[in-house]
Protein backbone atom coordinates (compact mmCIF):
# COMPACT_ATOMS: atom_id res chain seq x y z
CA UNK A 1 0.00 0.00 0.00
CA UNK A 2 1.30 3.58 -0.82
CA UNK A 3 1.22 6.63 1.02
CA UNK A 4 0.76 10.11 -0.08
CA UNK A 5 2.38 13.12 1.06
CA UNK A 6 -0.47 16.26 1.50
CA UNK A 7 0.84 19.26 0.82
CA UNK A 8 -0.94 23.09 1.57
CA UNK A 9 0.32 26.87 0.55
CA UNK A 10 -2.17 29.47 1.55
CA UNK A 11 -1.82 33.17 2.18
CA UNK A 12 -2.18 35.18 5.38
CA UNK A 13 -2.00 38.22 7.11
CA UNK A 14 0.98 38.82 9.12
CA UNK A 15 -1.23 39.42 11.85
CA UNK A 16 -3.10 35.82 12.12
CA UNK A 17 0.37 34.24 12.74
CA UNK A 18 2.29 33.60 15.68
CA UNK A 19 5.81 34.28 15.55
CA UNK A 20 7.34 31.51 15.87
CA UNK A 21 4.74 28.89 15.54
CA UNK A 22 5.13 26.54 19.39
CA UNK A 23 3.30 23.46 17.75
CA UNK A 24 1.33 21.47 15.55
CA UNK A 25 -2.00 23.10 16.91
CA UNK A 26 -0.40 26.54 16.42
CA UNK A 27 -0.62 25.30 12.34
CA UNK A 28 -3.70 23.82 12.80
CA UNK A 29 -5.36 27.06 13.62
CA UNK A 30 -4.03 29.02 10.91
CA UNK A 31 -5.22 26.23 8.69
CA UNK A 32 -8.45 26.62 9.72
CA UNK A 33 -8.33 30.09 9.71
CA UNK A 34 -6.96 31.98 7.49
CA UNK A 35 -6.51 29.20 5.79
CA UNK A 36 -10.20 28.64 4.87
CA UNK A 37 -10.36 32.48 4.12
CA UNK A 38 -7.86 31.67 1.48
CA UNK A 39 -8.92 28.53 -0.06
CA UNK A 40 -12.57 30.57 -0.26
CA UNK A 41 -11.34 33.13 -2.72
CA UNK A 42 -12.48 32.80 -5.76
CA UNK A 43 -10.78 36.00 -7.20
CA UNK A 44 -7.30 34.88 -7.36
CA UNK A 45 -5.47 31.59 -6.57
CA UNK A 46 -4.62 32.02 -2.71
CA UNK A 47 -4.29 27.96 -1.88
CA UNK A 48 -3.32 24.88 -3.33
CA UNK A 49 -4.03 21.19 -1.77
CA UNK A 50 -0.85 18.95 -3.23
CA UNK A 51 -1.10 15.06 -2.87
CA UNK A 52 1.44 13.20 -4.26
CA UNK A 53 1.61 9.07 -4.12
CA UNK A 54 4.61 8.16 -2.18
CA UNK A 55 5.98 11.71 -2.00
CA UNK A 56 7.13 11.20 -5.63
CA UNK A 57 6.71 15.18 -6.12
CA UNK A 58 8.55 16.08 -3.39
CA UNK A 59 11.20 13.74 -3.85
CA UNK A 60 12.22 14.30 -7.36
CA UNK A 61 11.56 17.91 -7.06
CA UNK A 62 14.32 18.01 -4.99
CA UNK A 63 16.35 15.47 -7.10
CA UNK A 64 16.12 18.33 -9.67
CA UNK A 65 16.57 21.21 -7.38
CA UNK A 66 20.29 19.60 -6.70
CA UNK A 67 21.32 20.73 -10.35
CA UNK A 68 21.32 24.17 -8.80
CA UNK A 69 21.93 26.99 -6.07
CA UNK A 70 18.36 27.80 -5.77
CA UNK A 71 17.94 27.61 -2.07
CA UNK A 72 14.91 29.87 -1.84
CA UNK A 73 13.03 26.52 -3.07
CA UNK A 74 14.47 24.39 -0.98
CA UNK A 75 10.77 24.85 1.20
CA UNK A 76 9.38 22.51 -1.48
CA UNK A 77 11.31 19.41 -0.78
CA UNK A 78 10.98 17.02 2.32
CA UNK A 79 13.35 19.29 4.18
CA UNK A 80 14.60 22.73 4.63
CA UNK A 81 11.64 24.22 6.22
CA UNK A 82 11.31 26.27 9.75
CA UNK A 83 9.00 24.17 11.48
CA UNK A 84 8.79 20.22 11.74
CA UNK A 85 5.70 18.95 13.80
CA UNK A 86 5.40 14.97 15.00
CA UNK A 87 2.02 14.30 14.64
CA UNK A 88 -0.40 10.71 15.09
CA UNK A 89 0.37 9.98 11.49
CA UNK A 90 3.73 11.32 10.58
CA UNK A 91 5.75 14.52 10.59
CA UNK A 92 4.24 18.34 9.33
CA UNK A 93 6.91 20.56 7.81
CA UNK A 94 5.87 24.00 7.67
CA UNK A 95 7.33 27.40 6.47
CA UNK A 96 5.99 30.99 6.56
CA UNK A 97 7.46 33.23 3.92
CA UNK A 98 7.45 36.93 4.06
CA UNK A 99 7.78 39.05 1.67
CA UNK A 100 11.85 38.63 1.30
CA UNK A 101 11.27 35.09 0.89
CA UNK A 102 8.55 35.75 -1.40
CA UNK A 103 11.03 37.47 -4.05
CA UNK A 104 13.55 35.23 -3.77
CA UNK A 105 11.11 32.02 -4.34
CA UNK A 106 9.53 34.28 -7.56
CA UNK A 107 12.81 34.74 -8.72
CA UNK A 108 14.43 31.07 -8.54
CA UNK A 109 11.11 29.95 -9.95
CA UNK A 110 11.42 31.62 -12.67
CA UNK A 111 14.96 30.93 -13.42
CA UNK A 112 14.20 27.04 -12.85
CA UNK A 113 11.33 27.25 -15.14
CA UNK A 114 13.73 28.81 -17.72
CA UNK A 115 17.02 26.53 -17.19
CA UNK A 116 14.95 23.27 -17.95
CA UNK A 117 13.21 24.61 -20.73
CA UNK A 118 16.62 25.32 -22.42
CA UNK A 119 18.02 21.86 -21.12
CA UNK A 120 15.03 19.47 -20.32
CA UNK A 121 17.37 16.71 -19.85
CA UNK A 122 18.24 17.62 -16.46
CA UNK A 123 14.49 17.50 -15.15
CA UNK A 124 14.80 13.84 -17.55
CA UNK A 125 18.04 12.55 -15.84
CA UNK A 126 16.75 13.78 -11.87
CA UNK A 127 13.71 11.31 -12.53
CA UNK A 128 14.60 8.02 -10.90
CA UNK A 129 11.09 5.99 -10.46
CA UNK A 130 10.83 5.69 -14.32
CA UNK A 131 7.47 7.15 -14.58
CA UNK A 132 8.45 9.48 -17.56
CA UNK A 133 8.06 9.39 -21.18
CA UNK A 134 9.89 11.10 -24.34
CA UNK A 135 8.01 14.63 -24.34
CA UNK A 136 6.80 14.76 -21.17
CA UNK A 137 8.87 17.25 -19.24
CA UNK A 138 8.34 19.48 -22.63
CA UNK A 139 4.90 19.42 -23.02
CA UNK A 140 4.80 20.12 -19.28
CA UNK A 141 7.10 23.10 -19.00
CA UNK A 142 4.74 24.37 -22.47
CA UNK A 143 1.93 24.87 -20.59
CA UNK A 144 0.79 27.78 -18.23
CA UNK A 145 -1.88 26.25 -16.62
CA UNK A 146 -2.57 26.96 -12.37
CA UNK A 147 -5.13 25.09 -9.90
CA UNK A 148 -5.79 24.97 -6.62
CA UNK A 149 -6.07 20.99 -6.39
CA UNK A 150 -3.67 19.68 -9.11
CA UNK A 151 -3.70 16.13 -8.00
CA UNK A 152 -7.10 16.26 -8.78
CA UNK A 153 -8.16 18.21 -11.43
CA UNK A 154 -8.69 16.70 -15.15
CA UNK A 155 -6.89 19.70 -16.58
CA UNK A 156 -3.94 18.18 -15.05
CA UNK A 157 -2.63 14.53 -16.87
CA UNK A 158 -2.79 11.66 -14.30
CA UNK A 159 -4.07 11.56 -10.91
CA UNK A 160 -1.49 10.41 -8.12
CA UNK A 161 0.37 13.25 -8.39
CA UNK A 162 3.26 11.11 -10.04
CA UNK A 163 3.42 12.83 -13.21
CA UNK A 164 5.89 15.57 -15.02
CA UNK A 165 2.30 17.53 -15.57
CA UNK A 166 1.35 17.33 -12.14
CA UNK A 167 4.99 18.39 -10.59
CA UNK A 168 4.65 21.74 -13.14
CA UNK A 169 1.24 22.53 -12.13
CA UNK A 170 2.01 22.26 -8.82
CA UNK A 171 4.96 24.45 -9.37
CA UNK A 172 3.31 26.96 -11.43
CA UNK A 173 0.31 26.96 -8.97
CA UNK A 174 2.88 27.62 -5.79
CA UNK A 175 4.72 30.53 -7.95
CA UNK A 176 0.85 32.54 -8.48
CA UNK A 177 0.21 32.04 -5.05
CA UNK A 178 3.36 33.76 -3.93
CA UNK A 179 2.79 36.51 -6.49
CA UNK A 180 -0.28 36.99 -5.51
CA UNK A 181 0.58 36.84 -1.94
CA UNK A 182 3.65 39.61 -2.66
CA UNK A 183 1.00 41.92 -4.66
CA UNK A 184 -1.21 41.94 -1.52
CA UNK A 185 1.12 42.34 0.95
CA UNK A 186 0.17 38.57 2.73
CA UNK A 187 2.51 35.92 4.47
CA UNK A 188 2.76 32.51 2.79
CA UNK A 189 2.13 29.60 4.99
CA UNK A 190 3.39 26.14 3.46
CA UNK A 191 2.93 22.68 4.80
CA UNK A 192 3.82 18.87 4.17
CA UNK A 193 2.97 15.65 5.70
CA UNK A 194 5.84 13.39 5.28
Amino acid sequence: MSHSSETRIFTAPAASIRSPLASAEDYEALAHGPGAVACARTDKLHHIFGSTRSGYAIYYFGDILANFDFPALTFLTDSGQQYAFEGEYGTTLVEVLDAQKQRAVIEQMNALFAALRADPSIAYDAETFGHLSDGDIENALARDYVSGRPYADTQVYGDEGDTADYLFTYLRSVLKVVENALEEGLLVIYSAEM
